[in-house]
């Protein structure tokens, strides 16, 4: 019995020992700024490739007779 009080005594002051010191400091956020990349992002339309249904920017499309592709090669196999 006398045990059992001297490994809880030894229990309740290393709790009240851990429970008063400071724990790791967390980092701050990081702030956010203006940059460059985030001032005004260009919004762009995308379509859908017209063999393969894969969608890409319209300025990066081929346009072909039956609408937009994603390759020259899908382009040929379209209209053949």
């Amino acid at each position: 019995m006398k045990y059992l009080l001297v490994i809880l005594l030894i229990l309740v002051v290393f709790w009240l020992w851990r429970s008063g010191r400071p724990g790791p400091k967390k980092a701050a956020p990081p702030r956010r700024t203006q940059s460059k990349s985030s001032e005004k992002k260009e919004i762009t339309e995308m379509v859908a490739c017209g063999f393969c249904h894969v969608h890409l920017a319209k300025s990066e499309a081929l346009i072909g007779r039956d609408g937009f592709y994603c390759s020259e090669a899908h382009r040929r196999e379209a209209g053949a």
